[in-house]
């Protein structure tokens, strides 16, 4: 096969990114040239795992991340800040950055707030100036009406539980609802003399999903696919991103290798900033526990938090890749973001999910049905509920022997080989 340009764009966090810096070394390897297409913030991230960086957004680093991240974490506004306030007022931006970008692209892979490459692709694809395939790395973002997505809302998932018209009904109500969430994207299209999205639907539902391909970035444990998701769609399995560069630091490795399995507290690297008093309680449970512990700060800002003179057998760290921690703990505690949940399950241990919001709910339910997890609520979280939990999931042993054939299933998981393929079938196809 020739070789391609193949451009990648995504909006979010390092949960977000890395999936596609999994597919962009795989595709790289194959001869292509691959762009990924981001913000600003990931560009050496994206250079780091040897691929060719873009900027693709106007948004500024924010200049307090522990107010903007309550902002988009807030149980009610969150979701219509981080949808309509952030990607959507960044389609115009975004659209004329990609649009440089991909003058000479052929494929062009979009994730599901890359509302400007959604139109370029939407655009481009149309009168054959490259192929455009899109992609979802979690369950939630089909809303099927017979595998239907936990919102944590008790009383909307009560309804919906094993009742599809339910689960219609309420789609097109929370439709409905979120409608002027992407108005500045449906006037960007008007601006464009485009219509309405082609299939009918909102950019910020249907409409984000390629016609030919949309790839599923995500392990079938999680989900499989479903009749009423859209056509086309592939469940690829989870593409793991493995960092370069050492793993870990040698007094961190010293300590997971020299004692017993540790508890790992971590918020992954957005909820993270707004993580002190999650981590104030999880230092307390461990320590009536009477557990080593891991605890992921994130940033000295939330370090300068946290107390000052630990145990002996506690670690406070900034950073650390989830791959090299994960399998050394007894167990893991985290907040359910996707790439987190699915580093979690791969390690082969237990763990107890605490969603702030978003898809983190679903995923934090997936995990649970699956027997590897307890799940409890944020807005919940103290020592004092946590610590039964975490000793369920230590003295259960069901859910170390269930994680761990969870993890032997996902050993044999190469979702970015089985996108890369994809990718290329689409270039077979259509050349």
């Amino acid at each position: 096969m020739r070789s391609a340009h193949i451009v990648i764009t995504t909006f979010g966090s390092l949960g977000d990114l890395f999936p596609f810096l999994a597919l962009g070394q795989v595709l790289h390897a194959r001869g292509h040239r691959v762009t990924l297409a981001t913000h600003a913030m990931h560009g050496a991230a994206v250079e780091q795992a040897g691929l060719h960086f873009a900027d693709a957004s106007a948004m500024p680093e924010p200049e307090d991340r522990a107010q903007f991240t309550a902002r988009a974490f807030h149980p009610r506004s969150g979701p219509h800040f981080v949808v309509r306030d952030l990607a959507a007022a960044d389609v115009r931006a975004s659209y004329f950055k990609l649009l440089a970008t991909c003058r000479d692209a052929d494929v062009l892979v979009t994730s599901s707030l890359a509302f400007g490459g959604q139109i370029l692709g939407e655009t481009l694809s149309a009168t054959n100036a490259l192929h455009w395939i899109s992609a979802v790395l979690a369950p939630a973002s089909f809303v099927s009406a017979y595998d239907p997505p936990t919102t944590g809302m008790h009383a909307v998932d009560a309804l919906t539980r094993h009742a599809p018209r339910r689960v219609r009904f309420i789609k097109h109500l929370f439709e409905w609802g979120t409608w002027h969430w992407t108005a500045p994207v449906r006037a960007f299209r008007r601006e464009l003399g485009l219509r309405p999205v082609s299939s009918g639907g909102d950019p910020f539902h249907r409409g984000q999903h390629a016609p030919e391909c949309v790839l599923a970035l995500f392990s079938p444990l999680l989900g499989e696919a479903q009749s009423d998701w859209p056509p086309h769609t592939h469940v690829t399995g989870f593409a793991h991103y493995a960092q370069p560069g050492a793993p870990i630091d040698a007094e961190l490795d010293a300590f997971l290798r020299e004692g017993s399995p540790p508890l790992v507290f971590t918020l992954g690297s957005a909820a993270v900033h707004i993580g002190a008093d999650f981590l104030r309680a999880s230092i307390i449970a461990a320590e009536r526990l009477n557990r080593r512990a891991v605890l992921f700060a994130g940033t000295p800002i939330v370090r300068a938090q946290l107390p000052v003179h630990l145990p002996a057998t506690m670690r406070i760290i900034d950073y650390a890749p989830h791959a090299a921690v994960f399998p050394h703990a007894a167990a893991i505690v985290h907040h359910g973001g996707i790439g987190t949940s699915t580093e979690a399950l791969r390690s082969g241990r237990p763990m107890l999910v605490v969603p702030h919001g978003f898809d983190q709910f679903d995923n934090a339910a997936r995990l649970q049905r699956l027997g590897v997890a307890q799940v409890l609520h944020a807005r919940h979280y103290t020592a004092d509920a946590a610590m039964p939990l975490l000793s369920e999931l230590l003295g259960n042993a069901h859910y170390s022997q269930r994680a761990g054939r969870c993890a032997e299933a996902m050993q044999s998981e190469q979702g970015s080989i089985v996108a890369a393929d994809l990718i290329e079938d689409q270039l077979r196809f259509r050349s």
